[in-house]
């Protein structure tokens, strides 16, 4: 995550100003050869969970067992009514689409929990 970063400090009038910029600090860069798990956030991160943010939701993996990746929904995804849908057309398909390797996906979140549900 720190590869390619940049520290840089400046001295100014207040005493200084310390900025680190570090590119990979949210998401590696990741390649065909590439850990599934690393596929898989990337994905999520970079195209699911941005989608999702306008309802208060997002969906994070909990881990992956023989190419299925096993996914849980928060904030308003969890109970949310259309969460199944949203995980068959959306999410699923996305990323099928874009992890050829990745045999299904399988969601563990307890949607009976509808406290802070997006409805």
């Amino acid at each position: 995550f720190l590869e390619d970063a940049k520290i840089d400090y400046a001295d100014d009038k207040f005493g200084g100003q310390l900025t680190i910029r570090a590119p990979n600090s949210r998401m590696p860069n990741i390649n065909d050869d590439s850990p599934i798990e690393d596929k898989i956030n990337y994905v999520l991160h970079s195209e699911v969970n941005p989608g999702l943010a306008s309802h208060g939701g997002s969906i994070s993996l909990e881990e992956v067992i023989d190419n299925i990746a096993i996914l849980k929904f928060g904030g308003g995804c969890q109970g949310c009514g259309s969460a199944d849908v949203t995980l068959k057309e959306g999410v699923e398909k996305t990323m099928m689409e874009k992890i050829p390797e990745l045999k299904g996906i399988k969601d563990i979140t307890d949607h009976t929990d509808k406290s802070k549900a997006y409805m």
